[in-house]
This record gives C-alpha cells, structure tokens and sequence, in this order.
C-alpha cells in the first residue's frame, strides 16, 4: 500500500511539474529576461529606426503642415526649436502642443528640444525674465545657485512642453578672442566649469528635462565659429586631459545622459575629420576611453563647418559610423531629407550596419522611457508665477562670497574700459544695425529728447542700448540678474571715490567712473550703503 501510494505521488508530481509548474517557471522566466526596451526596438521597421535618429528644425511658428509632415513622413526622433520659432508664450504652448498631435499617431514619442542656456542664448517668449549667463553664474563659484538655475530653465521648458535642453555648456572659456563661446562658459577655470556646469546639468535634470552637455571635446579654445567655418584646435590628448575634458569627464561620473559633438577638427586625433564625424574621437575617446555609454548627438549638420567642407550626405553617414545616435538637422527640408535618405540607403546598402542603427535606437529609446515622454499637451502658461519662481532663482546668489562678487566687478570694469557690459558682445560706437542683426527687433524703442537718442529693450537679454541719429550706439546698458548682489559700498569699495556721486529726486543714487572714453554709471534705487544695485551702463557722449 505503501509502494502504491508512493509511486501515485510521484506520477502526480510529474503531471503537476508538467502543466502547472513549468508554466509558472516560464512565465517567470519570461519576467525576468523581458526588455521591453528591446521589444519597443523589434516593432520599429528600418524606415522608424531612421527616423529616430534625426532632430529637426522646422519653419514658421506654428505646426503647419510642412511641420506635421516631416514628423509624419520620417517619423523623426525629435524637433529643435529656434528663436524664429517663438512668438510669444501661448504661441509657443500651441506650437509644441501642435507637435505633439502631428506625433500622437507615431510609434514613439519626439524629443522637444530647444538651446535654453541663459544669457545670450534664450529661447524663451519675451515674456518671461530670463536667467543669467553662464559666465556670470561661474563668478559666484556657488553650487547651489548653479543648480537652482539649472531647476528653473527646467520649469520654463517643462511649462512649454519641451523635454530636452541644448545646454550647460562645459566648455572652458580659455582663449579669450573666442566668441562664439564668451560669456556662454562658467569661466577660464577647468575647477569651476566641471562643478557648476555639473551642477547646473544635475539641477536641468531634477526637473525631468534631459541635459545635453556640449560641446564636446572641447570648443573654448577656438578662434572660428563653427557657425560660419571649420574651427581647427591644435591639441593632443595629453592637452586636452589637462584642460578641456575635465568637466566632461565629472558629467560622465554624474550620469550625463546626452552630449553634442563639436564641429571641430582635432587635427593631432584625427587630421581629416571634425570631431562630430571622427570614429576616434567618438567611438575611441568618448565611448571606450571616458566610458560614455549615453546618447551622442552631433552638433547643427546644417552649419558652416560641414557645409563649406563635407557633402551633407557623406558627412551624416559617417557621423553615424563614428559612434553618433543622432544627427541634429537645424535647418531646411530639404537637408533633412537629405539625411534621412542617405542614413536609410547606406543602412540598406549595410555601408551602416543593422547593429549600429539598432545600438543607437536602443540608447535613443532607452533615454525616451527613462524621461517617461508622451505626447500629453500641456496648459496655458501662468507667466506671473513662472517670472516668480525664476526671479528667486536669480536672487538666489546674495550668498556670493566676496571672492566671486571681487571677480564680477573686475569683469565689469574690464569690459568698461573697452566700451563693453558684461552680458553683451558688442561696445559702444557701432551700428544699431549690427545689433539688430545679431539679436533681432528690439521689443520696444522710445526716443529721449534730453539724450539726444532712442532707447531700444531687449527685455530678454536683460540689455537696453541707445543710438544717435546716425544709428551708432553711445549707451549700453545691463540689468543682468548678477547685479543684485552688488552694493554700493561694493561699488565703492572696488572701484575707489567716484568721480560723481548724485542722488535723484526719484531718491536714486547714481555712481559714475570716468574710462575715458567712455562713463560708467551704477544706479541704485534707494539711497543707503545697503540698496542694491538696479542696473549699470557703459557710455560715451552723444554726438
């Protein structure tokens, strides 16, 4: 009886194992290995996969058809948004709104992303109060404000409905005739930049915004604009380990998601290719050298750079076989056509291997689930409660140490000397014409009669100018969010007795200093040792 019973539970045993347990077992099997990243990948066709790995530009300032198009046509990976493209705030919610419905039928959802540094560069609507330049954020050495900066661009864009920003720039500003980077850098420090550009990437990415640091390897010891041509960079690896990679190798260790390649020929790496197009630099020092197993996008594939020296064609391809996900397409249908084709036939042709695209696909949708994007719209903007929270953002930096606040005021009487304030690149004595080309239409211009000129606001640039009949400028002035920290007994403690010193009948205080030529005047609401500077300018008599 025994025996008998025993071989029945053994018999029972096997069918159980058969048909309930090995089910069990293979469903949790599956649950285990299941990647649903990879099955995302596996439903995308070759045509989706190229689609994914472009950024667009698009034309006009609302989702028209040409727009909605190329979404739908190549079902692209992302847009980029321009300052052409922004009108004004709701403008821009119907605009990123509008994208996301052209998109709603799309496998995937789009990056929505936009240059949102600060500064010079802001994309915003005029409306709201932009946020200091990097430069100027570097002068405080303050980690903390790096970072709240970097949480309030991330609100802004959030607000908008972007979810991707071209910024912070890790660039260090060590060559001074290097425009195109300038006050765009934390500063000449490597210490400095790789702590607040971290910082400012980390506070970018606490508000669900994905943080593109760029330009890698390197752009600020430049004397070309990549815009306009191919900026050469004579340096090896040795050089650029002791200077350039420094903040990029601290965003590494700090999870940096996502960086642009630079349009820059390295010519000690690699002497026939720029960097954005080079297998050494990407798939040699960025990927195995710095370990960066991130997102790679290259720089604007549509500026000089490339323009004046590659076919569009052959340059995308091979930035794609050097180790870039994704190619930035800023401008023109027909470029992105371009592209688009020229990726899909060489993924045809295998001169781009399947492996490749599917290596890069997997990153780009990799990054798309971590950041949880939709196509959810999102509601009108409250611009008096968004101009709030950035407003204590760019106070936040009363807490300056005097070391940093002794460095602002230097750079401000440097530049004073040359006719200059610190969060513009052009000086008293030129044309309106060549502001107006460099920053567009002013928001609003008002002649003075007792100046003898016409004021101009560029609310966004925190930056008023005046000019004379003749157009040319003979004021500029700066009320960059930094000066908030600055006192007049700063004033006068830094700059020495003043050569006038006249409160108004409005009870502000104005402090003037003589750089002949040139004057330059801080004004300060209230008339105490305490009161907080408004703004300052830099001048020239009126002619």
């Amino acid at each position: 009886m025994k025996s008998l019973t025993t071989k029945l539970f053994v018999v029972i045993s096997i069918v159980f194992l058969i048909t309930g347990c090995e089910i069990n077992i293979d469903k949790h099997t599956k649950n285990i290995n299941s990647d649903p990243v990879q099955e995302e990948l596996n439903k995308l066709t070759l045509a989706e996969k190229i689609g994914q790995m472009i950024i667009s530009g698009i034309d006009g300032s609302s989702a028209t058809t040409d727009a909605a198009n190329l979404i739908r046509q190549y079902k692209l990976g992302g847009l980029i948004l321009f300052g052409g493209n922004v009108k004004s705030d709701s403008q821009l919610v119907n605009l990123t709104n509008g994208i996301k419905t052209a998109n709603s039928k799309n496998k995937v959802p789009l990056f929505i992303s936009v240059d949102q540094e600060g500064g010079r560069v802001n994309r915003m609507p005029a409306t709201v109060i932009n946020t200091p330049r990097a430069m100027s954020i570097g002068q405080t050495q303050n980690d903390k404000y790096a970072y709240n900066i970097g949480k309030v661009i991330a609100k802004e864009l959030t607000s908008f409905g972007f979810n991707v920003d071209f910024a912070p720039v890790l660039d260090i500003q060590s060559n001074p005739k290097n425009t195109v980077i300038g006050d765009r850098s934390f500063g000449s420090n490597s210490s400095v930049v790789s702590k607040l550009g971290v910082m400012m990437m980390k506070g970018i990415r606490s508000g669900n915004i994905i943080p593109v640091i760029k330009h890698f390897p390197g752009h600020g010891d430049t004397f070309t604009d990549s815009h306009l041509d191919l900026p050469v960079v004579d340096k090896g690896i040795a050089s650029l380990n002791q200077l350039e990679l420094i903040p990029f190798r601290n965003a590494f260790k700090n999870q940096a998601d996502m960086v642009m390649v630079a349009h820059i020929l390295m010519k000690k790496l690699d002497s026939k290719y720029p960097a954005s197009m080079s297998k050494t630099v990407i798939t040699g020092l960025l990927r195995k050298q710095l370990g960066f197993n991130g997102v790679v996008i290259t720089d604007d594939m549509t500026m000089g750079a490339i323009t004046k020296h590659y076919n569009l064609k052959d340059a995308a391809v091979r930035a794609v076989n050097a180790g870039c996900d994704m190619i930035l397409v800023g401008h023109g249908k027909d470029n992105v056509s371009t592209v688009y084709n020229s990726l899909y036939e060489a993924a045809k042709n295998h001169t781009i291997k399947e492996d490749t695209i599917d290596k890069s696909v997997y990153r780009i949708l990799s990054l798309k689930r971590k950041y949880e994007l939709t196509n959810h719209h999102v509601p009108p903007v409250n611009i008096t409660k968004l101009n709030s929270q950035i407003e204590r953002a760019n106070s936040y930096s009363s807490s300056t140490n005097s070391s940093a606040k002794a460095s602002l005021l230097k750079d401000i009487a440097t530049k004073a000397k040359k006719g200059e304030i610190i969060n513009a690149e052009f000086h008293v004595g030129i044309t309106m014409d060549t502001v107006r080309k460099e920053w567009g239409k002013e928001e609003t211009s008002d002649y003075v009669a007792a100046a003898k000129g016409t004021f101009s606001t560029y609310r966004k640039k925190h930056v008023v100018v005046a000019y004379n009949k003749e157009h040319l400028l003979f004021e500029i002035r700066s009320f960059d969010p930094i000066l908030r920290n600055v006192t007049v007994e700063d004033i006068k403690s830094n700059f020495g007795l003043p050569n006038s010193d006249i409160t108004t009948e409005n009870n502000e205080e104005i402090i003037s200093y003589s750089y002949r030529p040139y004057t330059v005047k801080f004004v300060f609401p209230n008339h105490n040792q305490q009161a907080i500077l408004d703004h300052y300018s830099v001048s020239s008599p009126p002619k």
